[in-house]
């Protein structure tokens, strides 16, 4: 039974953010499986790369729902419950994805796997800022490197399943396995509270303007790391490699991105954030001239540069908006809701043009969005200060 001052002081008594570790774990393999399977689910329900691109789409509305309705519960003292069960959804959904052969079937399936993923999203970003309060700067990033982690065998996953049964079955059967795991661990932790609860104003506490800014700047980091991470096994594939040495390539991204995502907790100790996406942006455009201009032999090192280039971007700019807003789980979800409005058409975009009109588009499709994202980095610092940011701690 909790005493008083465990009543008073409820985040002394919650460990739940190495719950939420584990939660980014499984779902960075969850998502990494879904470029590399594209062409696989596609000879499933019997259609081509470009019409079972369409899953791409059906995720992102499903992640945008999620985002907007179930995600508003953390507010509502759901925590650690809402997390868990939507975690199980997203298993339920994998483990079902091998038995369909219908691609609106499937296509729905992916609908509400992204639901629950951005519900448990939102709800680790929030929550794992409520528990730790000041000192959530480097376990942000920590946490988001988790995602790298997962995601980083599963092009050799979805590979393995293929070799053994000409399928991605396999694959999409252990992640689904490996989320219920993580989904009752989840439930089993103490959630944290809202510190904000009795000072929370209804309004936010930033303009219309900087939530612009932020939006413009999400809808482009997410294209910027989904597209590339979606297409390049099929990019790829379409040059010439082989399925192997495709996987490889998309793997080497994500030794890429986990090792960025690493250094992300040292640049957010030392506050040099901005900076650091600044210098991200650019090296993604450097990465795209690279692939547009065909310097094939350098492909390996082009992806990891990018997955480097790319990870630290999005914990870097969460935490600078997270020093200067009282997060809720409603304005969490509006910073990962309309980010995932990117989810919901470029990807599927990018794909038809790099299926229909040619391997070129993919690099400049790419440039454009890290263009964009070079853009608002500049903006948001303008509009908010980077003078603050600097000098705090994390």
């Amino acid at each position: 039974m909790l005493g008083v001052n465990d009543v008073e002081n409820p985040q002394t008594q919650t460990r739940s953010h190495r719950a939420y570790f584990a939660v980014f774990l499984v779902v960075g393999m969850a998502f990494g499986l879904i470029g590399p399977s594209i062409s696989l689910l596609a000879e499933q329900v019997g259609t081509t790369i470009a019409s079972v691109g369409i899953v791409l789409v059906t995720y992102g509305l499903g992640y945008i729902v999620g985002t907007q309705v179930f995600a508003r519960g953390y507010d509502k003292g759901f925590g650690n419950r809402l997390i868990g069960t939507s975690l199980l959804i997203s298993a339920t959904c994998l483990a079902c994805v091998p038995f369909i052969s219908a691609r609106m079937i499937l296509a729905l399936m992916f609908f509400l796997f992204g639901a629950s993923v951005s519900t448990s999203d939102v709800g680790c970003n929030t929550l794992i800022v409520w528990e730790l309060k000041e000192r959530v700067g480097p376990r942000l990033a920590l946490m988001h490197t988790m995602f790298g982690v997962g995601a980083i065998l599963s092009p050799l996953i979805v590979r393995g399943s293929d070799a053994i049964r000409g399928d991605s079955a396999l694959a999409f059967w252990f992640a689904g396995a490996a989320i219920a795991t993580i989904a009752i661990i989840v439930l089993n932790h103490q959630q944290p509270t809202d510190p904000h609860l009795e000072t929370r104003s209804d309004q936010s506490d930033i303009s219309n303007k900087q939530i612009a800014l932020v939006v413009m700047f999400f809808l482009a980091y997410v294209a910027l790391e989904v597209v590339f991470v979606t297409w390049i096994y099929t990019y790829g594939t379409k040059i010439g490699l082989s399925k192997t040495e495709a996987a490889i390539l998309t793997s080497t991204y994500w030794i890429g991105f986990m090792l960025g995502r690493f250094a992300t907790v040292f640049l957010a100790r030392k506050s040099h954030g901005i900076l650091a996406i600044q210098l991200g942006a650019i090296l993604n455009v450097g990465v795209c001239l690279a692939l547009y201009f065909r310097f094939d032999s350098i492909l390996l090192p082009c992806a990891f540069i990018y997955g480097v280039a790319a990870a630290p971007q999005f914990p870097l700019m969460f935490g600078f908006i997270g020093n200067r807003t009282s997060l809720s789980g409603k304005m969490t979800a509006r910073i990962v809701g309309t980010a995932g409005l990117s989810s919901t058409t470029l990807p599927w975009l990018a794909g038809q043009l790099l299926e229909r009109v040619g391997v070129w588009t993919f690099p400049v499709f790419l440039a454009t969005t890290a263009l964009v994202v070079l853009l608002g980095t500049k903006l948001i610092t303008n509009s908010f200060g980077i003078s603050e940011h600097i000098s705090k701690t994390n």
